[in-house]
C-alpha cells in the first residue's frame, strides 16, 4: 500500500487543518443562512420532506422515513442529529412559527423526551410550503449532493423571513448564534417599510418591531436596552415569567402562566421547590402544577399576610421566573462568511434574497411563457391551414421530411413544427382553436408582465411587498411577549419577607438575630428558655425585638453610633451564639457597645440618656451617614459617664420617663429637652441619690393611655397607670416606682405598654421568657410586683416589647 508522506511543520499542518474543519462546522452545520434563516440539516429536512410530498394537507409519515430520506440522499451523519432537528423545527415552545406538523410525541416544554421516530410522524406545515415555493422555477442555485448523485438546493426561495421570525441558536468553532424570535406581523411591516424608506434606520425599523415575541410569551423588561441590542446586533435580553396573584381564603396564590423562552417549567419548579425547602424565610406552603392543554398554571401558595411582591421578587432573583437571552445575531452571508449583523442588516439581507429570487423566477417564466408562445403561434399557422398541413404529412415518406415540408410551408421553426405533428386531430376544432388564440393572448399578456419585472426593480418591490401582506393576513397573529421597562435591580429589602427578630448582644460581644416565632409564649412565672449560647464568662447584655426590614443603632462607649440592618445578620437557631459584633461593625479596639435602638424610619429624633442622668436629644437625620463600617460621634462623653439607654421619639408631644436602679422614676415632655448637636453633652433628665445612677428610658404617648412597666433584676415586674406618673419638670428627683429594692432587686428597665402586646425577658445566663404583657397585674406606683420567671441564681439584663 502506498503511502503519502508530507514534509511539513506540525504546527502548521495544525493550524490548516484546524482552520478547515471549523471552517466546516461554521458553515455547514451550527450557523444559519440569512437568506432562509437554516442550517444545512434544517435545510435539508425540509427539501426532503418537500421531495417526498409531505404538504400540510397529505398524509403524514414515520419520521423514521423522513430520517432515511435525509441522512440517504442529503446529510450524511447520524441518524440522533437529523430527528433532533427534525423535533425542535415540530414544537410550538421552540418554534414561534413551527415549520414541521408532528403527530405523536414530540417532547414538552418540561423537557421531556420526544418519542422514538419509529412512532412519531410528521409533515410539512403551510408555512414550510411557502419557504419551498418556486423552488422548481430555478429560483435558487442548486449544488450537488455529498455523493454528485443529487442536486439540493443551496438556500430555499423562502418568501417568509424565516431567521428574524423564528430565530436561530447553535454553536460553532469559536462562534456562536443566538438570534430572538419576532412577531411575524410586526415583521412584515418592517420590512414592507424597509422596501420603502431604505434608509431607515434601527429606531425607525423598531417602530414596528416592538422586541423579540418568544413562543412561549412571558415579558421582557428592559425594554429601554433593545434599541442597543438591535442597533449592534448583540446585547442582553432580561425576560421575566408572567405572574398574578389570586386572593384565596386561607392563602394567597401566585400563579405563573408563563415562563421564559428556553426555560424547562419542571426544572422552575424544582429550583422553586429547593428555595422553599432551604430558606426558612420564605414561607412557602405549596407549590402545584396545575397546567393542561388550555395553558401554563403554576400555583404557588403563601400565607395569607405574606407580602407577595418579596416572594416574586425573590422568584426572579434566585430561580429561572427570571431568565437572559443573550443576542448574538452571527449569521453566514451569500458568500459563505460568517457576518455579525444587526436587524437592520438581516432584513436587507433577507430582502435582497427576495429580490433576486423573484427576478430568476420572472426570468425562468419568462422563458416558459415566451417558448410556449413561440409553439402556440405555430399552432395557430397550422390551424389556419389544416389543409395544407395534412396534405404534407399524408405525403411525406417520414416525419423528418413532414417537418422539414411544414417549416419550408409555414415558414416556422423546427419547435413549433414538432409541436404540430404532435399535436392531435382532436386539436384542430373550432373550440380547441378558439382556445388557443386565447392561451396565446394571455402568454402575451404575461410575457409583459414577467419582462416588467425583469426591467423595472419598482415592480420587484412591489411584488415583494404584496408576497408579505399575502403572509400577514395567512399567518400572522397578535404579540405574545409583552415589552415593558421595569426595575431588574433588587434592594436587599425587596428580598425579604418581614419578620419579627430577636437580636441580642453578649457581654463578650456576640450579636445574633434569631426569628421570635422561634420562643413560643409561655405562661408567666415560667422558667423560660434558651436564647443564645453562651460561655459561662459571658451574658446577654442587650436585646431588641424589631422588624428584619428595619436597622439598629449601635452607639458605642466613645458616643460613636452606627447603623445596621437587621436582614445584614444572619438568622441562626435559640442555640447559637452568633457572631462577633466585629464581624459586623468596623469599632476600635477599645470600643464596645453600650446601648442599642431600633430604627424603623417613623422617628423623628434620637434620645440617649447617660448613667450620671444627662439626657440627649439630637435629630435622625444627623445620623445618615451612619454605617456599619463608618460610626459618626452621638455624644460627648463626660469622664467617669457612661450610655446606658437610646430610644427613638417622634413629637415633642409625647413624654420621656427616666428610671433609675434605685426605684426612682421622672416623666417630663419630650420639648424640655432640646435639640442638640451630635457633639452635644446633653442636659440632666433626673437628680440623682447618692449610690443612684439612670439604668433606662422610654417614650410615652401623647395622653394617659397604657401603663408603664417596670422589671427587676430579681424577675419581679408590675404595671401601673401612666396617670400615675405625673409629668414633673426634667432634673427633679422624680416619684418612687418600686417600693423595696433589697427585695426586688434593682431595677432592670422600664417600658411603655398598651395591654395587648408581649414582653421578652432575657436573663444574664442566655434564658428568656416571652409572654402577654397582660399576664402582669395592673398595681399601684410603690410596689413590688409579681414573679415574672423562675430565676435560680440568674438575674435579669434585659427586657423588650413586642408590639403588634
Amino acid at each position: 500500500m502506498s503511502e503519502i508522506l508530507i514534509n511539513k511543520p506540525v504546527e502548521d499542518e495544525l493550524v490548516e487543518s484546524y482552520l478547515l474543519y471549523s471552517m466546516s462546522v461554521i458553515v455547514g452545520r451550527a450557523i444559519p443562512d440569512v437568506r432562509d434563516g437554516l442550517k444545512p440539516v434544517q435545510r435539508r429536512i425540509l427539501y426532503g420532506m418537500y421531495e417526498l410530498g409531505l404538504k400540510h394537507n397529505s398524509p403524514t409519515k414515520k419520521s423514521a422515513r423522513i430520517v432515511g430520506e435525509v441522512m440517504g440522499k442529503y446529510h450524511p451523519h447520524g441518524d440522533a442529529p437529523v430527528y433532533d432537528a427534525l423535533v425542535r423545527m415540530a414544537q410550538p415552545f421552540t418554534m414561534r412559527y413551527p415549520l414541521i406538523e408532528g403527530q405523536g410525541n414530540f417532547g414538552s416544554i418540561d423537557r421531556d423526551p420526544p418519542a422514538a421516530m419509529r412512532y412519531t410522524e410528521a409533515r410539512l406545515t403551510k408555512l414550510a410550503e411557502e419557504m419551498l415555493e418556486d423552488i422548481e422555477k430555478n429560483t435558487v442555485n442548486m449544488v450537488d449532493n455529498f455523493d454528485g448523485t443529487l442536486k439540493e438546493p443551496e438556500v430555499l426561495p423562502s418568501k417568509v423571513p424565516n431567521l428574524i421570525i423564528n430565530g436561530a441558536s447553535g454553536i460553532a468553532v469559536g462562534m456562536a448564534t443566538n438570534i430572538p424570535p419576532h412577531n411575524l406581523s410586526e415583521t412584515v411591516d418592517a420590512l414592507i417599510y424597509l422596501i420603502d424608506h431604505p434608509e431607515a434606520t434601527v429606531e425607525e425599523l423598531m417602530q414596528f418591531i416592538k422586541g423579540p415575541d418568544f413562543p412561549t410569551g412571558a415579558v421582557v423588561v428592559n425594554a429601554s436596552e433593545l434599541k442597543k441590542v438591535y442597533e449592534e446586533g448583540r446585547g442582553r435580553i432580561i425576560v421575566r415569567g408572567k405572574v398574578h396573584v389570586e386572593d384565596g381564603k386561607r392563602v394567597k396564590r401566585i400563579v405563573i402562566t408563563e415562563i421564559p423562552y428556553g426555560v424547562s417549567k419542571a426544572g422552575l419548579i424544582e429550583q422553586i421547590a429547593k428555595i422553599a425547602k432551604d430558606d426558612e424565610s420564605l414561607p412557602i406552603r405549596n407549590i402545584r402544577d396545575e397546567s393542561d392543554k388550555r395553558g401554563m398554571r403554576i400555583v404557588i401558595e403563601i400565607p395569607k399576610d405574606t407580602s407577595e411582591e418579596v416572594i416574586i421578587n425573590n422568584l426572579y432573583k434566585r430561580t429561572a421566573l427570571q431568565d437572559y437571552f443573550n443576542v448574538q445575531m452571527l449569521v453566514i452571508d451569500k458568500h459563505k462568511r460568517p457576518r455579525l449583523m444587526n436587524l437592520k442588516g438581516l432584513m436587507e439581507a433577507f430582502l435582497e434574497h427576495r429580490f433576486e429570487v423573484i427576478r430568476r423566477r420572472a426570468r425562468y417564466e419568462y422563458e416558459q411563457y415566451t417558448r410556449r408562445a413561440h409553439v402556440v403561434e405555430g399552432l395557430l399557422k397550422a390551424a389556419r391551414a389544416i389543409g395544407v398541413v395534412v396534405d404534407i404529412v399524408r405525403n411525406s415518406k417520414d416525419v423528418e421530411s413532414a417537418k422539414q415540408s411544414l417549416m419550408e410551408t409555414l415558414e416556422i421553426t423546427e419547435e413549433q413544427a414538432k409541436a404540430i405533428l404532435d399535436m392531435r386531430l382532436s386539436r384542430l376544432t373550432s373550440l380547441e382553436i378558439e382556445n388557443l388564440q386565447n392561451e396565446y393572448s394571455d402568454l402575451v399578456r404575461k410575457i409583459s408582465e414577467v419582462k416588467e419585472i425583469l426591467e423595472k426593480d419598482e415592480k420587484v418591490k412591489e411584488i415583494m411587498k404584496e408576497e408579505f401582506l399575502y403572509l400577514k393576513q395567512q399567518y400572522g397573529d397578535p404579540r405574545r411577549t409583552e415589552i415593558t421597562d421595569q426595575s431588574i435591580q433588587y434592594n436587599e429589602e425587596e428580598l425579604i419577607v418581614e419578620e419579627d427578630v430577636v437580636i441580642t448582644l453578649s457581654h463578650n460581644g456576640y450579636l445574633k438575630s434569631t426569628p421570635l416565632n422561634s420562643y413560643r409564649s409561655q405562661k408567666r412565672g415560667g422558667k423560660g428558655i434558651t436564647v443564645s449560647k453562651l460561655t459561662e464568662d459571658d451574658e446577654v447584655e442587650f436585646v431588641v425585638v424589631a422588624k428584619n426590614t428595619a436597622s439598629t443603632l449601635f452607639i458605642t462607649n466613645l458616643g460613636r453610633a452606627y447603623v445596621l440592618k437587621n436582614y445584614q445578620l444572619e438568622t441562626t437557631g435559640r442555640n447559637t451564639r452568633g457572631r462577633h459584633i466585629t464581624a459586623f461593625l468596623n469599632l476600635e479596639d477599645t470600643e464596645k457597645i453600650v446601648a442599642l435602638a431600633s430604627l424603623n424610619g417613623d422617628g423623628n429624633d434620637l434620645v440617649i440618656v447617660t448613667k450620671s442622668g444627662k439626657i440627649k436629644r439630637t435629630a435622625l437625620k444627623e445620623f445618615e451617614n451612619a454605617t456599619s463600617n463608618r460610626g459618626v460621634r452621638a455624644i460627648k462623653i463626660e469622664p467617669g459617664d457612661e450610655i446606658v439607654s437610646a430610644r427613638v421619639v417622634n413629637s415633642e408631644k409625647e413624654t420621656l420617663i427616666v428610671a433609675t436602679k434605685m426605684g426612682m422614676a421622672v416623666r417630663f415632655p419630650v420639648s424640655d429637652v432640646r435639640r442638640m448637636g451630635r457633639n452635644a453633652a446633653g442636659v440632666q433628665a433626673i437628680k440623682l441619690q447618692p449610690g443612684d445612677e439612670v439604668v433606662s428610658v422610654d417614650v410615652i404617648p401623647p395622653g394617659d393611655e397604657g401603663e408603664i412597666l417596670t422589671v427587676t433584676e430579681k424577675g419581679f415586674g408590675k404595671r401601673t397607670p401612666v396617670q400615675l406618673y405625673r409629668i414633673q419638670r426634667r432634673g427633679g428627683t422624680g416619684l418612687r416606682n418600686i417600693s423595696d429594692v433589697n427585695k426586688t432587686g434593682y431595677v432592670v428597665a422600664v417600658r411603655y405598654v398598651r395591654g395587648d402586646e408581649e414582653i421578652v425577658v432575657v436573663t444574664r445566663n442566655g434564658m428568656m421568657i416571652r409572654f402577654p404583657v397582660s399576664e402582669i397585674g395592673v398595681i399601684g406606683r410603690v410596689t413590688k410586683g409579681v414573679k415574672l420567671i423562675e430565676l435560680g441564681d440568674d438575674t435579669i439584663s434585659k427586657v423588650a416589647v413586642v408590639k403588634d
